[in-house]
């Protein structure tokens, strides 16, 4: 029973440390995506590009900021679900490989202070 208990916690550590890895990513490509964006909008507007057309581009901004937000939202859930896992199986999955990345990423995304 405890074998299967190790076994059922170092998957949930190994989906959890995926869902950190891929939502970091997901807000770093729409964070990117922000930039490229308002760079785009600002030589169109330096251009006098078509109103319409300006408009049409900072919809798409806002919705990439929309985005980040919602990315940030999830990123931060996944950091604390995998923190739960890591509080209560870190020791005993000590040696796991996916437990070692999932301190690590915890390490380097610390939680935002209050």
């Amino acid at each position: 029973k405890l074998g299967q208990t190790m076994a059922d916690a170092a998957k949930q550590v190994k989906i959890k440390v995926g869902v950190v890895k891929r939502t970091l990513k997901e807000h770093d490509s729409y964070d990117k995506e922000i930039k490229t964006q308002s760079e785009k909008i600002a030589k169109m507007k330096a251009d006098n590009a078509e109103f319409h057309d300006v408009k049409q581009q900072e919809e798409v901004l806002k919705e990439a900021e929309a985005c980040v937000i919602d990315a940030k939202r999830r990123f931060g859930g996944a950091l604390q679900d995998l923190e739960s896992l890591v509080d209560e199986h870190g020791e005993v999955l000590a040696e796991n490989p996916d437990m070692v990345e999932a301190r690590a990423l915890l390490q380097a995304n610390p939680p935002p202070e209050n």
